[in-house]
């Protein structure tokens, strides 16, 4: 369907060895040549991209007069539970707007290699039955893969049919595309984008997350599908689907809540809404693959990136400077947001030490426990991570917060500026903005809550030795099967605060975050940021065997108690859900042995820093595979086969 002044861009960006060409309605191949038209085109994994899909396919439900956004999800998923009560006050809506409360991510068994196998619906339904709520229904915004997970079980009950082949009739079909799909009916294809791990050729990855980032297809495919959401395009919706889609999810007007809409990251995009243009847009990344997707309705432009390497951050910067060049051949120049203009003051108020103190950490200096103390000039932060501490130096404003300043007292090219604000029941959060530049591509403004004040915890001394213990020790994932990439990060590691009795920084491939010890065995969330910084949150039990096992699905288990591999090992039994490790000790290092595996197997080596040696998910891994001084391997299969060693 073409209309007037319509203008589509669709920008396949493979990130090859550091080389990135960028080619409009066109991709890259792995020798670096260059197809010639749109059909030539490869396949990617738009990542959480696909959230707009899924939000899509259910507002074509409720047109259809089928669902009831405002309905409980209870209405359409009969058998979910939480152990909250509060959970029946999650509705469809709040899953698209990211306000359910739920705590995240079950990251097990998320993302594979060269495999499409999935969690059932009732698996994945059942794990929320331990789960409990962050917050209140519809209280914030925080991002929540897990609500799009569900909307696609909605789809499939009330449709009554597979995700996939809703997908394929209802969206591929209705905008005549053949290059969008679920991991099922894509699976395989020969038009995919290589992949990589660092440099090396890798398996391709599926992200067996349908929903919240599982469609794969070609940049022309998702800019068209971007066009749908111009004013008059009903091929997919009705222009009040749209407009609510389009409509961020509260009327505060404060910039530090998030932006988003139903499915969209952003719906006003501030650079954009000053020259009186709406551009909505979506980012994701799965580990390999990554996505941005910007349209701007009123003007009729779709522009999409995708890429094989980098970051959804860096293919919005691409995406935006095509979007301005459209743009601008409309006659509407960009200038896009840089930081707040600030003016340092000399003297600190004195009431400002009243939020003196330790907060966790979301961002600003890092994830961690930060101890923020006022001097009569400065403010100064040092933050502990999980095995590092840095120390930041911020000065007053006239506006009210604090910029960081380097060692000669001048702010710092990517400007950090944060306020205090007091919440309810005594809290107190850091809020702020900051900038990440991409020199020669664009800059990047980030306004979130970033910090909260920890309050003081009544554990016991023996809850707080228990766990110091288990952080002597370094952590292995056990749980996924063997086409998991989450073996590319196995390793998770715990730092119990010294300074801050009853909080502990938990460190994984999902990122770092501060929980609460609670007893002996067990550790808890207990954030109220209203942001995205409180997204994916952890609990997690000690178990009778002494493994780990998270609340959203992963168990690990410490690396002492792992066997020594050794020369009379020749067999290795495999099993479908529990990872065989060794440690690589004297006997072995230096050496080099050959592995006869099944089919459908992985074999990792990993250094002493957990560094991968060898992966046999890399194409064209040898059967020979080197051992390293004080290393680890790892042998991953499905019951009733083993792997031969000689």
């Amino acid at each position: 369907m073409m209309r007037k002044h319509e203008k589509i861009i669709a920008a396949g960006l493979a990130l090859i060895m550091g080389s990135t060409v960028l080619l409009p309605s066109r991709s890259v191949r792995a020798d670096g040549s260059t197809p010639g038209t749109v059909n030539d085109e490869r396949v990617y994994c738009i990542g959480s991209v696909s959230k707009v899909y899924v939000t899509t396919a259910v507002m074509q439900l409720a047109d259809k007069g089928l669902v009831d956004i405002d309905a409980p999800i209870t209405d359409y998923i009969p058998n979910f539970r939480m152990a909250d009560p509060r959970y029946t006050g999650i509705t469809v809506r709040m899953l698209m707007n990211h306000t359910s409360g739920i705590m995240g991510t079950q990251f097990a068994n998320m993302e594979l290699y060269n495999d499409n196998s999935m969690v059932s619906n009732d698996e994945f339904i059942a794990a929320f039955a331990s789960q409990r709520l962050k917050a209140d229904p519809g209280e914030y915004a925080c991002y929540c893969n897990n609500g799009f997970e569900l909307l696609r079980i909605i789809v499939e009950n009330v449709s009554g049919m597979s995700y996939t082949e809703y997908v394929d009739k209802y969206i591929s079909g209705n905008l005549g595309v053949s290059h969008t799909g679920t991991p099922f009916n894509m699976f395989g294809r020969e038009d995919a984008v290589p992949v990589f791990n660092g440099k090396l050729p890798s398996e391709y990855e599926y992200c067996m997350a349908p929903g919240s980032g599982g469609i794969y297809a070609t940049a022309s495919d998702v800019a068209e599908f971007g066009s749908t959401f111009w004013n008059g395009d009903n091929r997919l919706l009705y222009e009040s689907a749209k407009d609510a889609m389009a409509t961020r999810w509260t009327d505060s007007d404060s910039e530090y809540l998030d932006g988003a809409g139903l499915g969209w990251d952003f719906v006003e995009e501030l650079s954009y809404q000053k020259q009186g243009v709406k551009v909505v847009g979506k980012g994701g990344d799965v580990g390999t693959m990554h996505a941005s997707l910007l349209v701007a309705p009123d003007n009729e432009i779709s522009v999409c990136v995708l890429s094989s390497g980098g970051s959804s951050m860096y293919n919005q910067f691409v995406a935006e400077a095509l979007m301005d060049v459209a743009l601008g051949e409309q006659g509407i120049a960009i200038e896009h947001e840089t930081c707040m203009d600030v003016n340092t003051v000399d003297m600190i108020p004195d009431e400002f030490r009243q939020y003196e103190g330790y907060y966790c950490m979301s961002s600003m200096t890092g994830s961690g426990i930060a101890d923020i103390r006022f001097s009569d000039d400065k403010m100064t932060v040092v933050n502990q991570g999980l095995s590092s501490k840095t120390t930041s130096v911020y000065k007053y404003t006239d506006a009210g917060g604090f910029v960081e300043v380097d060692d000669n007292g001048y702010i710092k090219p990517n400007q950090v500026v944060v306020f205090f604000e007091e919440g309810a029941d005594g809290k107190v959060y850091v809020k702020g903005e900051q900038m990440d530049t991409l020199p020669g591509v664009g800059s990047y403004v980030r306004k979130s809550y970033f910090g909260e004040r920890l309050e003081k915890t009544s554990v016991t001394a023996d809850a707080i030795n228990a766990w110091k213990a288990r952080s002597q020790n370094a952590w292995v994932l056990t749980s996924d099967i063997y086409s998991s990439a989450t073996y590319d990060m196995p390793l998770m590691r715990i730092k119990v605060s010294d300074t801050v009795p009853g909080y502990a920084v938990f460190g994984m491939s999902a990122g770092s975050r501060v929980v609460k010890i609670t007893d002996e065995d067990d550790i808890t969330f207990f954030q109220t940021l209203p942001s995205s910084s409180n997204r994916d949150l952890v609990e997690g039990h000690v178990n009778a065997d002494g493994t780990l096992t998270f609340s959203l699905g992963s168990t690990y288990r410490p690396v002492d108690t792992l066997p020594e591999f050794t020369s009379d090992i020749h067999t290795v039994e495999l099993k479908s859900n529990e990872a065989t490790w060794f440690y690589i000790g004297d006997e072995m290092e230096y050496s080099t042995i050959i592995a006869g595996r099944p089919e459908n197997s992985a074999i990792y080596v990993y250094n002493k820093y957990f560094e991968i040696m060898y992966s046999s998910h890399i194409i064209g891994s040898s059967e020979k595979i080197d051992l390293p001084e004080d290393g680890y391997i790892v042998f991953l299969g499905e019951d009733g086969t083993t792997v031969s060693i000689t």
